[in-house]
């Protein structure tokens, strides 16, 4: 893969580490100044999509997928990857595994999808472990280390939370923004989320044993949240599926009778043996009714 030499070189030289970082920078800002500075991306395409769930920092498995799913060929006949968040913290090869991504980024722009998730921060909600910023200065020195943090802070800061398709699906980190739900009945109101709604949405997990919501007292942050959620969440957006990250597994879990899948993408460190990707024809989605959709998404579940 051309991509992996490139890395190498890159990740070798600040200056050009840094000139990558800023350009999926501008990339990220300018698309939210297109989505006049909206949270969530509305994606209508008829196309492949895969969604990949959190990486840590894997590289070589986040290549491993990438290679089992032909990921360029879905890229170069217009397909989309959308990352789920949780990019960094963790991992051996955290500044490998952002380099790579934020290659992807530039060279194809609005077909890869970088969802924030709650290891890219806002500073009232830092998680533990967030060790990137030390990686950083230890490839870099202090100072380099330092000032590539800031970047990156403005790089979190600039991700989408949500990819909405309407008819088929919605996917964010953690959870639904459950207060939006609960205020309104259309689909922007819901979905655009502000600040004050983002720890719903990036450290929220689901349960099969909750029937609406409660604190996540396991967490510290965000919401548990049930079926009966769901539901209201399906309907009011006109989805069949949420798909999300943020909980370790073995590649992939379903809840909530198979209308919510989570993915995670890095393997080993949990104790996991695999990683788990979705590929989905996002026209023939469209085609199908709910529990076909559901039939048809535990089929297209990938696993390395």
């Amino acid at each position: 893969m051309d991509y992996v030499s490139r890395v190498e070189l890159v990740v070798r030289n600040y200056s050009e580490f840094r000139f990558l970082v800023e350009d999926m920078l501008n990339m990220l800002e300018f698309e939210s100044r297109l989505r006049n500075g909206k949270r969530y991306i509305k994606l209508d395409c008829r196309c492949k999509v895969v969604f990949i769930g959190d990486v840590h920092g894997d590289y070589y498995t986040l290549l491993n997928i990438f290679e089992k799913i032909g990921a360029l060929d879905i890229l170069k006949n217009g397909g989309r990857i959308v990352f789920l968040g949780d990019y960094v913290d963790r991992g051996d090869e955290q500044i490998r595994t952002v380099a790579f991504i934020a290659m992807l980024k530039r060279d194809w722009g609005d077909r890869v999808v970088l969802l924030r998730g709650n290891h890219e921060p806002p500073p009232n909600l830092m998680p533990s472990p967030h060790d990137f910023p030390y990686r950083l200065v230890e490839a870099y020195g202090f100072a380099n280390g330092e000032e590539l943090y800031s970047v990156f802070q403005k790089v979190f800061a600039s991700m989408p939370l949500v990819l909405y398709m309407p008819k088929r699906l919605v996917a964010f980190h953690g959870g639904p923004p459950v207060t939006r739900l609960l205020a309104y009945n259309n689909v922007d109101s819901i979905l655009d989320v502000e600040e004050k709604d983002f720890e719903e949405v990036l450290w929220s997990d689901p349960s099969d044993d909750v029937e609406e919501y409660e604190f996540n007292f396991v967490r510290g942050a965000g919401l548990i949240w049930g079926e009966k959620v769901t539901d209201m969440l399906l309907k009011k957006l006109g989805v069949f599926l949420v798909v999300r990250g943020h909980e370790p597994c073995n590649g992939y879990m379903f809840k909530h009778r198979k209308k919510v899948l989570t993915l995670f993408s890095m393997k080993g460190y949990y104790g996991n043996s695999y990683a788990g990707a979705l590929v989905v024809d996002s026209e023939k989605l469209l085609d199908l009714d709910s529990t076909q959709i559901l039939s048809y998404v535990e089929k297209s579940i990938v696993v390395v």
